[in-house]
């Protein structure tokens, strides 16, 4: 009798789908922008659109590189180390 091996599919971190979804959106709002300039021939698009999606995926890249430390701090027994806040002032 064969053995009939069920494998699970491995589900995607959410962190990940907002990482992949701020990219694709950058690159949609970056693909838009530029053929709206081509056709209205107006490059006030340019000023607003580009940095607020460039914005967005640093804004996405830095939570998830600040999850991605945090997770490997506790699976490494570091957990001491992660700070509570962002405050260079703060010592101690």
């Amino acid at each position: 009798m064969k053995k009939i091996i069920k494998r699970r599919k491995k589900k995607i971190e959410t962190s990940k789908k907002l990482l992949v979804f701020a990219i694709v959106f950058v690159c949609i709002v970056t693909a838009f922008t530029f053929l709206s300039v081509l056709y209205v021939k107006d490059i006030s698009p340019l000023e607003y659109l580009i940095p607020s999606a460039f914005g967005l995926l640093a804004t996405a890249y830095g939570f998830y590189f600040w999850k991605a430390k945090a997770e490997n701090l506790h699976k490494y027994g570091k957990d001491d180390d992660i700070p509570d806040s962002n405050d260079p002032n703060d010592v101690g």
